[in-house]
C-alpha cells in the first residue's frame, strides 16, 4: 500500500463556475475604462478583445501559457490599433488588467467546495494546478493549499507533464500517491492518468465526455462526493 497523500485540484469550473465570473470581470473592466479613459472605451469592447486575442494566439501560440500576458497585450493592441501611442496604450492596459483581475477573483464556490477543502486539508496535502490566472490569495483560500502551480508559473499548460511533475516534486510523493480532480476531460482527467496520477472527473457543470477519450473511472457531480471516492486510491 502506497496510500494517498496528495490531492491536486483544477480551479475554474472545478471549485467554482467561471464563465459568469469572466463576463462580470470584463464588464467591470470596461466600466472602469469608460470612467477613467473614455477616449479609449470604444476600442475595448469584449468582442474586440476576443478578436485581438485570437489573432495574437494565432501568431504566438505560446500566449496560451500566460493568460495574463495575453489579455493585457490584447487590450494594449486594441488601443494601439485605435490610434493610441504604444506607451500610453500599454499603461492603460496594465491598469485595466489589474481591475479585471481583481474582479476575476471574486468567485462563488460550488456547493460544499470550501467545506470539502477544509476537511481534506486536515488529512492530505492539497495542491492547485491551473491553466488560468486565478489568485488563491485574493480569493481567500491560499492557506488551504501547500502549493499552486499554473501555466504561468510553470511555463506549460496542462495536459503537458510539467505541472504534474512540479506537483509531485512540491509534495515529495510519487504519482501513485496522488489524485487530480478537474473538470476538463483532456487537460485534467486524461492528462492526470497519462502522467500516472489517479484522476477524478469533476463534472459539476454537466459536460459531455468526448467520444475519442477513454471513459473516466471515477467522476463526481458534487464535491461532497469526493470524500467517498478517496478510499479507493489507498490501495
Amino acid at each position: 500500500m502506497t496510500g494517498l497523500k496528495l490531492i491536486t485540484f483544477d480551479l475554474d469550473n472545478t471549485l467554482w463556475p467561471v464563465d459568469e465570473v469572466i463576463r462580470q470581470a470584463e464588464r467591470t473592466c470596461g466600466a472602469w475604462i469608460a470612467e477613467h479613459h473614455p477616449e479609449a472605451s470604444a476600442a475595448l469592447t469584449a468582442e474586440r478583445i476576443r478578436s485581438v486575442r485570437d489573432q495574437l494566439i494565432g501568431e504566438q501560440p505560446d500566449y496560451l501559457n500566460n493568460l495574463t500576458r495575453l489579455r493585457r497585450d490584447a487590450m494594449a493592441q486594441a488601443f494601439i490599433e485605435a490610434g493610441f501611442a504604444e506607451r500610453e496604450a500599454r499603461h492603460i492596459a496594465q491598469d485595466a488588467f489589474l481591475v479585471f483581475h481583481e474582479a476575476r477573483n471574486k468567485v462563488s464556490f460550488f456547493p460544499g467546495a470550501l467545506e470539502v477543502l477544509e476537511t481534506l486539508a486536515d488529512s492530505y496535502t492539497l495542491g492547485a494546478l491551473s491553466n488560468g490566472n486565478a489568485d488563491l490569495e485574493q480569493i481567500g483560500i491560499r492557506d488551504l493549499f501547500a502549493f499552486h502551480h499554473s501555466a504561468e508559473s510553470i511555463g506549460k499548460r496542462k495536459p503537458e507533464a510539467d505541472m504534474f511533475r512540479a506537483a509531485l516534486h512540491s509534495a515529495g510523493v510519487t504519482a501513485t500517491q496522488a489524485v487530480h480532480v478537474g473538470d476538463h476531460p483532456l487537460e485534467d482527467v486524461d492528462a492526470a492518468r497519462q502522467h500516472g496520477f489517479h484522476a477524478v472527473w469533476a463534472n459539476l457543470i454537466d459536460l459531455s465526455w468526448p467520444s475519442d477519450l477513454d471513459q473516466p473511472s471515477h467522476y463526481i457531480h458534487n464535491l461532497h462526493e469526493l470524500t467517498d471516492l478517496l478510499p479507493l486510491f489507498d490501495d
